[in-house]
Formats: C-alpha cells, structure tokens, sequence
C-alpha cells in the first residue's frame, strides 16, 4: 500500500508529462502514458476483497444488522467472524461466504482479568444473510467453538473448537459434520472435496495431520510427526490448498497437503497463490528473501527484499504476478517480470510493501510518507499517473485499508472513504464512514458477500450503488 522511485525497463518508453497545478492546494497531477493498448476494463476474475458491483458513484446504505435483529437471547452481541468465536472483545463482524453473509452471536460472560483477555462466551449462534435484502435466510446453533477458516472454498464454513471439527454449508446452514477429535485442533479447511485437519497432542510436543471427510476427518489419512526440537511446542497449520506447515522462525517445516509427505524445512515465511514458497533468512529484517519449489530448491532471489505482503485488495482477470523487493516475480516460476522501485518502501524495520491494490490493470503504490497514490502499469510497471492522496493529514504513519469494485480501490483511514478510479487515478468520490462509537475503534470497510459493508463496533451495514 504505498510510492516514490525510479522505473527500469529493458526497453525505454516514450512518456507524455501533463502536469497540472490545480490552484486550491497547489497540488500537482502528473500523468503517464500506458501501453499502446490503452486503459480497459477486464472482466476481475481474480480477484480479494472485491464487490461484485461497479461503484460509480458513492454508495447507498441498504440495510443494517445488530445483534438484536439476529438473536433473541437476553444479551447477545455481535461476535467478530471468523477467528474470535470463542470470545468477545467489545466488537463484531460479518464473514464473506461468496453469495451469503455470515454472522454470529453469543451471550458473553464477565469481563476477562487483562485489557485484551476479553470474555468468553456462551453457545454460538450462526446466522446466513442475504447480501441483496439483509433478511436471514437460516439460522444455526452451533455450541460453543473458537473460530472458522477466512476464506470460503465449496461453499462450506471450516470451523473449529479445542477438539472439535465443525463443518457447515455456507447456503443452508446445515451441519455436515461435527467430529470430536482426541488431539487439540489447530487449523481446518475444505478444499477439493476434503477436509484437512491439524492439530497436536495434549503435550504439544508431536503434531497431528488428517485429511478425510465432513463426517470422518481421518477417512483418507492420519500421520504424527513429533517435535524435532525436544521441549519445543508443535504449531501445525494449514499455508494453503497445497502444504500443511509447522515450526517456526529458521525450522518451519512442510509437508504435502493431500499426502502428508514431509518435504523439506527452512525459515518459510509465506505459501503464495500459485504455488511458490517464500523464505526469508531473517525474520526480523528482510536481508534475503528467496524463491522456492516444492522441494524446496531455489527459483529465484528478490533484489533489494522487503517483507513478504501478498494479501492486499485486488481484481484483475488473471492471478497477477507476486509483488515484492523491487520487482514483479512471474507466480509459478519465479522469472523477473519488470522492475520499479516504488512498489517498496524503505522503513526503519527494513523495506515494506507500498502496494495497496492492484485492480484491472493498475498497481496502485503510495508514497512512505502517505501524501501520494501512483499507477503502475501491471503489464510492463511503468508509471501512468501519480496524485495526492484524497485524505488529509497525512504521514509516514498513515495506514489505508480498503477493497475493490472492477474499476476503483476503495481506500478508507477509518474515517473517511474514498474510491480512486484506477485508470488515471482520480477520486471519483468519498463519503465519510458511520462513526464508531469509541475512540479506540476504526470503522471499517469489507466486501462481503460481493457487497461493500461498514462495520462498527456494534453493527454492520451494506451498501447498494448510488
């Protein structure tokens, strides 16, 4: 999510330079040339964090959901879906299930002992929305658990509880399977049919992988494989549809996600869409950052490294190319792409990700120090435009999140929004965002089921067109 540096080709392009000073703030528009092709619109089959519909205009509310609406226990609160269903901790939030939204809710108890203990809760209740109207279309008790899986794969929510494993489909609500488990659960996830599971026994010290079925989670497979640090706790996880891993700093090891096959260990940071694995010699700045196959060989070394960052707003019509260093890296091979500066920046922690989006087909960089968006073009990464941020008050600190239409990143401070059209880079329009409530709270933005919702600490709200 950021901008500034230079643009190196194999070939030099012609670049047309309008500058224009717009007299109320003195603020300069510099405007690049694209490719001969021209800007077009795609059809975003890729994309993350993406509404479904294109916002011209600034959105309208369509309906708005607290927890009251949804349960009509005594005391029920929003839960925060996916991950915190075990606890609440003052605030609560949808889940995007491709056509559906997704809600929870609970009675919590007292108030934890620490600031960020929170408070346990009582059973869960689930709840299906429709995007379009906010009516529930189903709902679910579903006990008490601790959290699901993000991202929705066939249309079922991977949830989990200690020893529990809790699959649910996202359209309907039903319960597919709920399999109690002998060792502590650590990850869930349905992809391609099968249900992987990881977990650990009740000292830590060996990890438990499966892989089978809804109603029988070990049907294909079960395998152990104990610490290889004496004393050093297990942290199996699933890193995508390919690898289970576990460990942790230089010993994070891999394993096949579809056999349980050990594969090879090092310091992995990352699973990328696309199967590549990025590993990085030192955690804590990122002096060397590699490329690497299945087997862990290499395919490749970024220059100039910055932190791995592959999870930002994006609709395009293919899977773009990863992202990071200086470069962008081709997603199965590893190869060099094109190169620009300013998709990094340098921090005082090392270089980090400036990219905020990518959508159609525009990176969309900003400045270190948040006073300037810049286009790249994802074809070839040269700059095709540079602006001023739409938001003010800006600095180094400035931290932007947002989502994505077919046409605009839609970037938001907490405070107010605005949709950027990433062709040239205008703000095509703003609106502020409901307020929070509490001055330790952002009002967010999310895409959830392909609409955009405003979520504060106790309700959330969708939006239709305007």
């Amino acid at each position: 999510m950021n901008s500034a540096g230079r643009w190196v080709t194999g070939r030099r392009v012609g670049i047309v330079v309008l500058i224009v000073a717009v007299v109320a703030g003195v603020a300069t528009v510099a405007w690049m040339n694209r490719s001969p092709r021209g800007p077009e619109e795609t059809d975003a089959g890729y994309g993350r964090f993406k509404v479904s519909t294109r916002l011209d205009s600034a959105p309208v509310p369509q309906w708005t959901l607290r927890a009251t609406d949804l349960s009509d226990e005594p005391g029920a609160v929003l839960l925060a879906m996916p991950h915190s269903l075990g606890r609440y901790y003052g605030y609560g939030s949808p889940m995007d299930a491709g056509t559906i939204i997704v809600a929870a809710t609970a009675v919590p108890g007292e108030p934890g002992t620490g600031e960020t203990s929170g408070r346990g809760v009582g059973p869960v209740r689930m709840h299906g929305i429709d995007p379009g109207t906010g009516q529930v279309r189903w709902t679910t008790d579903v006990g008490e658990f601790d959290g699901c899986r993000e991202q929705v794969f066939d249309g079922k929510l991977a949830c989990r509880g200690a020893h529990r494993v809790l699959i649910i489909e996202a359209a309907t609500g039903a319960i597919l399977g709920d399999q109690p488990t002998d060792f502590e659960v650590m990850d869930v996830t349905v992809w391609d049919g099968a249900v992987s599971v990881t977990g650990r026994t009740p000292d830590w010290m060996t990890a438990v992988l499966t892989r089978g079925t809804p109603t029988d989670i070990a049907a294909t497979w079960r395998r152990t494989y104990p610490t290889p640090v004496p004393g050093d706790p297990v942290t199996p996880r699933v890193g995508s549809r390919d690898y289970f891993l576990d460990g942790h700093d230089h010993s994070v090891r891999l394993y096949d996600v579809r056999t349980g096959e050990s594969l090879f260990a090092g310091p992995i940071v990352g699973i990328l869409d696309g199967g590549v694995i990025a590993e990085q010699e030192n955690i804590w700045r990122p002096d060397r950052v590699r490329f690497l196959d299945r087997r862990g060989e290499s395919i490749g070394e970024v220059s100039n490294p910055s932190f791995v960052f592959d999870w930002f707003p994006t609709a395009t019509a293919v899977i773009p190319p990863i992202l990071t260093g200086e470069s962008a890296y081709e997603r199965t091979t590893g190869r060099v792409l094109w190169t620009n500066a300013q998709i990094g920046m340098e921090d005082i922690t090392g270089r980090m990700s400036a990219v905020q989006g990518i959508v159609d087909n525009t990176v969309i960089v900003r400045s270190r120090d948040g006073s300037e968006l810049s286009g790249l073009d994802l074809t070839d990464g040269h700059q095709i435009w540079r602006r001023p941020t739409p938001f003010a008050n800006t600095s180094r600190y400035s931290t932007f999140n947002g989502i994505t239409d077919p046409r605009h990143l839609i970037l938001t401070d907490g405070t107010d929004v605005h949709a950027i059209d990433a062709a040239d880079g205008a703000t095509t329009w703003s609106m502020p965002l409901p307020p929070s409530g509490r001055p330790d709270f952002r009002t967010a933005i999310k895409a959830v089921g392909g609409r955009m919702v405003t979520t504060t600490p106790h309700e959330f709200t969708a939006y239709a067109a305007g």
